[in-house]
């Protein structure tokens, strides 16, 4: 008993540097103090992250249900899991057209619905609608500024680098950074800032980026692990291409 409650307090630990780490909403920190709360949030919110992948697929490691079980599933009930579940499977389908209309039919009712815009800011890429997602992404940044692990950070910049407003994409990463020090949010930036023509700024952000990986804890340098390994590769491709230019 003494064991698993030693388990128990470090598991709450880790959830609550996790809920600091990514500057959760003051109401989970509440919630994780809750007796299972620090559960809930981990199923609610850490699973999410792509280092937690491989437990998602454990923990559904039924068959992926084909588009047409999924539509079936949702005519017979239009609830708004199924709807949101649809949504996903026609933009997984490349149908971006009717995910968007489906997504846009659950925001109409449930305005602030993330998973919704976030299917749809999506959808609206697959479409080449471009500023209509970086407004979508916008609007759920706005909302939930973590969400999804920052992914609508990285789909933001993405969106406004291809609508050719590479300042704004590099200064969206540079603030995501700085709020969220991930290895991978590094690795983002750095490669952008290559694609700018700034290999002496993409350096220094993977020189930062592995430092503070160094500095970690431990189940932090243990999900980040494949990314700081990127990282690295990637610095030696910087200094080969700089050694070239300089010769």
């Amino acid at each position: 008993m003494r064991v698993l409650l030693l388990l128990q307090h470090a598991f709450m630990a880790w959830m609550l540097i996790d809920a600091i780490r990514r500057r959760a909403d003051g109401y989970w920190y509440l919630i994780i103090f809750i007796p299972f709360g620090e559960w809930f949030y981990f199923f609610r919110i850490k699973i999410h992250d792509p280092e937690m992948q491989w437990l998602k697929n454990l923990l559904h490691r039924e068959k992926i249900p084909s588009l047409e079980k999924v539509r079936y599933q949702y005519e017979q009930t239009p609830s708004l899991t199924n709807q949101l579940r649809l949504g996903q499977a026609l933009h997984d389908a490349e149908e971006y057209q009717e995910g968007a209309d489906l997504f846009s039919k659950v925001l109409k009712t449930q305005p602030r619905e993330r998973d919704a815009l976030f299917g749809l800011g999506l959808c609206k890429i697959g479409l080449n609608e471009l500023e209509d997602a970086v407004g979508i992404f916008e609007r759920l940044i706005e909302s939930d500024r973590a969400f999804n692990d920052y992914e609508p950070w990285i789909l933001l910049s993405q969106s406004l680098w291809g609508l050719g407003r590479r300042e704004e994409a590099l200064e969206l990463l540079e603030q995501l950074v700085k709020t969220s020090p991930r290895t991978r949010h590094a690795v983002t930036h750095a490669h952008f800032e290559l694609e700018a023509g700034n290999p002496e700024r993409a350096h220094a952000i993977l020189r930062e980026a592995l430092e503070h990986y160094e500095h970690a804890p431990k189940f932090v340098k243990r999900n980040d692990r494949s990314w700081a390994r990127q990282a690295k590769k990637m610095i030696k491709t910087v200094g080969s291409e700089q050694t070239v230019s300089a010769q």
